[in-house]
């Protein structure tokens, strides 16, 4: 069972089609954060954009870990690897991707490649819950 810690402080509208979840971390000594953008309109699929900020090198995250992972959860299904977010020399990093889900989990953990097929437990760095109204 996956564990997604933090909890989502509360959309703020960001345009009139977007909203926005901060993403968190339960452990106090990650100095990451980060939030996530989901276009709200009534396409099929749905913009997402996750930024973060401070994001170290994943080794100095996690030992043996070269890349961070996003995983997106829907309600009722597996975690499912939408791609990585690579920190620039500022400790930025951004990932834009599309989502037909509405309802799902977010999750950022330290890996020790780019293609795993399951989120290492323990290595969660960043996550919030989102839901978007339909």
């Amino acid at each position: 069972m996956l564990a997604f810690g933090g909890c989502a402080e509360t959309n703020k509208v960001i345009g009139h089609n977007d909203q926005s979840w901060t993403m968190h971390t339960e452990k106090s000594s990650f100095s990451a954060t980060a939030k996530v953008e989901v276009e709200t309109g009534s396409k099929p699929n749905r913009d997402l954009k996750i930024q973060a900020e401070r994001l170290t090198p994943p080794a100095s995250t996690f030992e043996g870990t070269s890349t961070y992972v996003v995983w997106l959860k829907p309600t009722d299904g597996k975690p499912i690897n939408i791609g990585v977010l690579q920190p620039d020399k500022n400790l930025k990093a951004e990932l834009e991707t599309s989502t037909p889900f509405s309802k799902f989990e977010i999750m950022v953990t330290a890996e020790n490649e780019a293609q795993p097929t399951r989120p290492t437990i323990g290595h969660e760095v960043l996550s919030t819950s989102v839901d978007v109204p339909t």
